[in-house]
């Protein structure tokens, strides 16, 4: 991009393609003002982002300055070196003042964040109810609207979604904070409890390592326990709006991709130990019946090896061998589900009938009904999340092959 005098810049632009979702304009105004008052009026603060040179809303498109740097955490050379400056960064984010008049499309510095989390809870409930009651959304929801955390203070600009993989480095420094677009004015705990989500699948440096880093560079000790509250919080968020989307696109449960399954999967069985946790609720394995395999299971074999020693080989486009080996999950969790689904299936609708002392006749409306009557709040909490945990440790069970070490990873233990 050429400037007056022949000055010449490097720029970087990115639009999202979704212009056709009223619903996107909101982060892309999120992320718009977070980099025009960071790279502006509050660039004397010390985070370091791109510079802000242009934006057009009509495309959700944004030209910011060209900043070098890597994004792959795990390449590091001194990891314990980048995250301590990655949490001072955030430390210098969280100390800007909220009332500065550059943030005000950001929310109101008034507002007390208990407040903020409260209405944001209704509107993912109805959001949940909207496209279907699930059982495990509304459990979790209800516990969060019980127990939204005390205010201890006012609330600060949180980046909203931080963590390994959404901040560009150089040696051991951070050369830019990037993905703005949920940002928002909010606890400090949620930004800690961000990378604690995003570390179920990239790696960073252990928790206890980084609270350190933060309470080091911020001089504000770290609450625990209100860390693993955002830390539901967060899961809840995007997996509503998850299940939302899917649903707007006219998806039923199964028909996600596979990479969509894999990651979903894996959230939800996490969401249930997280409840479990913060509630105090110990929950018993279910049994899981021992199907014989069906003449199916040649064909399903036959396919993943084609697709394992044929396909993906064989393919150049690097999109192409994504979309295959993404392929590849969803026929093993079809193999899967071919000689198990059905036993899983009446498994879960007697549970359920139990439980609800009614009878289904089929599971998608059993399921159904459980979640309604969670939003009622007619079911008993420890029984509701004892159903929930059975589920997911069949779904769990049945994508077992696909999912490797996410079928077992989960939040380190910090007391």
């Amino acid at each position: 991009m050429a400037f007056p005098g022949d000055e010449r810049q490097d720029c970087y632009l990115a639009w999202d393609t979704r212009t056709h979702d009223a619903k996107r304009i909101a982060f892309f105004e999120r992320e718009t003002a977070a980099l025009a008052a960071l790279s502006g009026p509050l660039a004397q603060s010390g985070v370091r982002v791109a510079r802000l040179i242009a934006a057009e809303p009509s495309h959700l498109a944004l030209c910011s300055a060209f900043v070098p740097g890597r994004d792959r955490f795990p390449e590091a050379p001194d990891k314990t070196a980048l995250a301590a400056d990655f949490l001072d960064q955030l430390a210098r984010l969280h100390a800007i003042d909220a009332g500065h008049p550059a943030l005000a499309a950001l929310g109101d510095p008034h507002q007390p964040v208990s407040a903020t989390i409260a209405a944001r809870l209704d509107q993912l409930s109805e959001d949940n109810l909207s496209c279907g009651a699930d059982p495990l959304l509304q459990l979790a929801l209800r516990w969060l609207a019980a127990n939204v955390p005390a205010d201890s203070g006012p609330p600060v600009l949180v980046h909203g979604d931080a963590g390994p993989g959404n901040f560009l480095y150089d040696g051991n420094r951070v050369t830019a904070l990037v993905d703005w677009e949920l940002t928002h004015l909010g606890d400090p705990m949620e930004d800690l409890a961000q990378i604690w989500v995003r570390s179920l699948i990239q790696p960073f440096v252990p928790m206890r390592e980084a609270f350190a880093a933060y309470e080091k560079a911020s001089g504000r000790a770290v609450d625990v326990a209100r860390v693993k509250y955002h830390r539901l919080y967060f899961q809840l968020g995007f997996s509503v709006a998850g299940q939302v989307t899917q649903a707007a696109a006219g998806g039923t449960p199964g028909s996600a991709t596979g990479a969509a399954m894999l990651y979903g999967t894996m959230h939800r069985r996490v969401i249930v130990e997280s409840l479990a946790e913060l509630s105090g609720v110990a929950l018993a394995t279910p049994d899981l019946p021992d199907c014989p395999a069906q003449w199916t299971d040649a064909g399903f074999a036959v396919a993943l090896a084609d697709l394992k020693d044929e396909i993906v080989p064989g393919l150049t486009s690097e999109r192409a061998a994504a979309k295959a080996k993404a392929l590849a999950r969803m026929v093993k969790f079809w193999r899967m589900r071919d000689r198990y689904g059905a036993a899983f299936d009446a498994q879960e609708c007697e549970e359920i009938d139990g439980v609800l002392g009614e009878r289904h006749g089929e599971l998608l409306t059993a399921r159904a009904a459980l979640g309604r009557a969670i939003a009622g709040g007619r079911v008993e909490f420890g029984q509701a999340l004892q159903l929930c945990h059975a589920r997911t440790t069949r779904e769990t069970f049945l994508m077992r092959d696909a999912l490797g070490a996410l079928a077992t990873t989960r939040y380190e233990d910090i007391a």
